[in-house]
Order: structure tokens, then sequence, then C-alpha cells
């Protein structure tokens, strides 16, 4: 059973605040769930601008660091973009490379190899990108804690430029300059910059001290800068948002081809969509650096030329095709291994198996997290090594978990909602019951409870193409900006059957007061069916989307969760 959490009407405030931005009360509302309660953010917020983006100046280090990228160009040196391998890595290094290049600036990029190099800078890739001739190196989305790395470059005659966007170290390298949105006090607009749209405000900064004013070329890097974003998973609010709204205008415009052939190759025909980068374009862009290399992504990203652009589309597409094969093989061979038994003894799930791919073993403990609403890690062993993967639920740093076994760890390294590690495979054991302690101390049985914060309750009546459309102000949706969800009490059910290849997803009809009919799909609820009765009544727990057949458009419930209705919600203070 979930547990339904209902925010409460705010009836006189969300009146006051729908006048002043001429919107619904309900769309309002929502606006004051998400902690936007003042006229000036809630107009900021569905009508995002470009010109509200902050001066990048205000970034600290952030001229010093374009400074020395533009000397590069006067001094004819060679700058080599160091790149992490997934999409926000991926695109902040276009982002960098395209810019430098615009500017005349002799440039070459790097992104490690997953398995060979590691994340981030490595001894071994500073010798490689110093033999090269490269005199300056900048880092996109990752460095911030490469301190060994960073003094080798400088041993090697090498100047290095930081951007990254994740948490600071105690220990910051010695770099040239450190461009990380971190460092801001206090709650500024940039402070949760992706690493992409810390290289878009870098590649903005550049393109001011050059003297050039044209805009043209930087509103082109939007999509980029959207697509890093989006994928991943920073809060689409403040900065990212004006990013991700205006980014996603452009990406559907495929005036990249590379965008555009990847589109083509996941059948993207309509608009793009949040969904769309999330389930299309993002899992293809990060399938080459999962299991090849993810300088196929990047060359995908720069390229010019039709016909490469499509062949590289299509063996991205491959790759992920490949990519999805193992996932469900692993992922078959992990819930094999997850009962009622093992739930009852384990609050947190962990697993390892021969020769699961450490490239893909991060989806799978996603989708565990989903199912079964615990704590996930699954390891996967090759050669005497367990590459593991780390996902969380909400309320439990991952991070902070796994750190009270850092001792255990040959590398570690990841943030509150996900982490990675090496263990020498004798470690594992020791690892499994350090862990089953430490989450006995921190996981209460209530905390795994899978939990649906629901903006309102509506009347079946309420429900209209108009209303889907105006809430998609408040699009597009993510962390930070989660999708609307609403609920409906005492609806009868009047048709209801499993549909998909594998049954899976569940498509319904109900009946509400006054004869109104809604229908409904569930995706991933088809397993509910076997309980269901006709003309029974039940509440129902839902997103709204708007469902196009044949020409015609219907409103539509995309259903969370349903139940008899038995039990009310839980008030949200």
């Amino acid at each position: 059973m979930k547990k339904w959490l209902l925010h409460p009407a705010r009836i006189a405030e969300s009146s006051k605040l729908a006048g002043g931005l001429n919107i619904s009360t309900l769309a309002a509302q929502i606006l004051l769930n998400r902690g936007i309660t003042d006229l000036q953010p809630a107009e900021s917020f569905i009508r995002p601008r470009l010109s509200c983006l902050r001066d990048p100046f205000e970034i600290p280090n952030i001229e010093a660091a374009a400074k020395r990228v533009l000397l590069a160009g006067e001094r004819g040196e060679l700058v080599t973009v160091y790149g992490d391998y997934d999409v926000d890595g991926v695109t902040g290094t276009a982002i960098l490379v395209q810019a430098f290049k615009f500017l005349g600036i002799k440039t070459a990029y790097y992104i490690p190899h997953r398995y060979g190099e590691g994340y981030s800078l490595s001894l071994e890739s500073v010798n490689k990108i110093a033999g090269s001739g490269s005199k300056l190196i900048v880092t996109v989305d990752c460095g911030i804690s490469s301190f060994a790395e960073v003094e080798e470059a400088n041993r090697l005659g090498l100047d290095v430029i930081v951007t990254d966007h994740h948490n600071l170290p105690e220990k910051l390298p010695k770099a040239l300059a450190i461009v990380n949105p971190k460092q801001l006090e206090g709650e500024h607009p940039s402070k949760h910059l992706s690493g992409a749209g810390v290289a878009f405000k870098f590649a903005w900064a550049l393109l001011r001290l050059a003297g050039i004013k044209d805009s043209g070329f930087l509103t082109s890097l939007l999509d980029l800068a959207a697509l890093g974003t989006i994928s991943d998973v920073v809060p689409l609010t403040d900065e990212n948002r004006i990013l991700a709204v205006t980014g996603l205008n452009l990406i559907d415009q495929r005036k990249r081809l590379g965008v555009k052939h990847l589109a083509e190759t996941a059948s993207l025909s309509g608009k793009i969509t949040v969904n769309n980068i999330y389930f299309g374009l993002a899992p293809r862009i990060n399938a080459a650096g999962r299991l090849e290399h993810a300088s196929k992504s990047v060359e995908l990203l720069l390229s010019d030329n039709q016909l490469e652009a499509g062949e590289l589309a299509r063996e991205l597409g491959r790759i992920n095709s490949r990519r999805q094969e193992l996932g469900s093989s692993i992922k078959e061979e992990v819930f094999s291994s997850i009962d009622e038994n093992y739930l009852a003894d384990n609050k947190l799930i962990l697993l390892s198996g021969q020769d699961w791919h450490p490239g893909v073993i991060g989806i799978v403990a996603s989708q565990v997290v989903d199912a079964y609403s615990r704590p996930t890690v699954l390891i996967g062993i090759k050669d005497g090594v367990g590459r593991g993967s780390a996902r969380s639920v909400e309320g439990l740093n991952i991070f902070s978990l796994l750190n009270t076994c850092r001792d255990l760890f040959i590398d570690f390294g990841g943030h509150e909602g996900a982490a990675g590690f090496e263990i020498a495979l004798l470690n594992i054991p020791e690892l499994k019951s350090r862990l089953k302690d430490e989450v006995e101390k921190r996981i209460k049985p209530e905390d795994l409870i899978p939990k649906i914060e629901i903006d309102a309750e509506l009347d079946p009546a309420q429900i209209s193409l108009n209303m889907i459309k105006e809430l998609e102000l408040l699009a597009p949706h993510g962390e930070g900006n989660p999708a609307p969800v609403f609920m409906i009490k005492r609806v009868t059910l009047s048709d209801f059957r499993k549909v998909g290849k594998t049954s899976k997803h569940l498509k319904a009809r109900f009946e509400g007061d006054g004869g109104v009919n809604l229908e409904a799909i569930g995706f991933g609820l088809g397993n509910l069916a076997d309980g269901l009765a006709g003309q029974k009544e039940y509440d129902l727990a839902f997103n709204l989307e708007c469902n196009e057949f044949n020409g015609f458009e219907t409103a539509q419930l995309s259903l969370i969760d349903m139940r008899e209705n038995n039990s009310p919600p839980i008030p949200l203070s």
C-alpha cells in the first residue's frame, strides 16, 4: 500500500496568485505547493525568459578562466576540453569545443573511458594530454576533486581550469581557476546549474570578453545546455528552468544534425518533450559511454555532415539496443532473487552477480528502487573485482551510508541519491553485513512505504483539455518540479483490460457523478487488473495528459495508483 499525502487547499492564497498571473486557481495552487508564493517569482516561473539569466561573471573565477582561454588563442596554444562520459559531460564538452573553435582557438577534446580510466581526470590521461602538445586543460562536469591529477598537470607544464558543478570537497585542487557555481553565496539562481549549464555560462563569458555582441551563436548552444540540464536530474527551477524551456524549443526545431538524426533513430516524429529526452535521446547519448566510448556521442553532437550524423545516430541506437538487452537480462536475474522473505529480512537490497555489466547495473538499481521502495546496491563481478552502483530512496543519503564503509572500497564516489564504487571480491560479504547493520539504524519500517504527494483533489467534471493545456505552463517537469498529481474519489470502474506486448499496462474507464466518463492508462500497472472488479468504486491518483489518436485529442488520466474507497489521504502540513 502506498501512502497518499494531500496538499491542503489554500483558497485565499491561490485566488490572489491566480488573479495576478491571469491563470486558474488550480495552476496557482500547484505553484504554491512548489513553494512559489510571490507574484514575481511565479511570473518568472511560468514565463521564463533568457533575459532573466544572471550575468555569467557573477560565478567566481569565471573571468580569470575566460582570460586564460583567450590568451591561449592569442598564443596559438592547443586547448583540451576534458569532459565526463555522461550526457551532461558530453553536451558540456560539445558546448566548449564549439565555443573555442568559434573564437579561433586550437581545440581538442578528451573523454575518459569509463572502465579503462574511470571518472574525471586521471594521471594517465593528464600525461597523454601533455604529450599531445596541449598547454591548457579545461574540464567539464568533473575535476573538482582531482587534487593529485591537477598537481601532475602543473608539474608537466599544463594549466588547468576546472569547470564543475558537483559539491565542493574540503580540499580543492590547485587549478589556475575553479569555475563552480557551488562557490556562490546563499541561494543564487545559478547555484544548481548542471555541468552543461556551467559550460554555457563559461561560453557566454568568453564571448563577452572577446567583444562579440551577436547572440546568435550563443543561443545556438541552448539545445546542448538543455539536453545536459534535463538529463542530469538537477532541479528544473531558476536558471535551469530557463535553459530547459528555451533549449527544448531549439531541440524541437531539430537544427542540430546530431539531434535531428538521433530523434529519427528514436522514432520521435512529433513535438519533443522532456519525457522524449529522458526515454529517447538521453539513453542513446549515454549508451556509448556505458558500453563503448562516449567520444561517439560528442562526434554526433558536433557533426555538420548529414551522412556522418545519420550513421553515428544509428550506431548509438544499436549500442542502446544492446544496453537494453543487457539490462533486461540483469533485471530478470536481480528480480528473481527478491521475494517476500528477502524483503522481510532486508531494508536494503544488495545483490551481486558474475559479469553484470557495470554500465547497466545503475539503471537496473533504479528499477529495483521503483519496484520495492528500498535503497539498492548492485555489484557486477569480473576478474576478482566488484563494480557497484547504488541508488536511494527519499530521505536516505546513499553516499553517506556507503561512506561508513569507505575503507572497504578501492574507489568510491557519488552524491545523495546515487553512488558508485570498486571493491575487492573478498570484501563484499563484509560490505553486506556492515550496510545491513547501518541501514537498521537509519531507516524505520514506515520510511520504506512509498509516498504519493497529491497536489489537489478534483471533481471529474473539472477535467478538460483546456485544463491540461493550461497546466503545460508549469512544464517541463523533473527534479524540483514534479508533474502535478491529482486525486479523484469514488469513481466507478466500468471497463478495464491489460494492454501492451507483455500485458504489463492497464487500460481502464471510470464513471463519475453525473455520468462523466474518464479514460485512464496505467503504465506498468497491469498487475492490478487481477484484483479489480467492475462496477466497484475506487479512488484514483494520477497525472493528466493529452492523448492524441486519429487526429483527435482527448483528456486522459495517467494512473499512478488506485485503491478502493476506504482510506482518506493524509493531509500535508
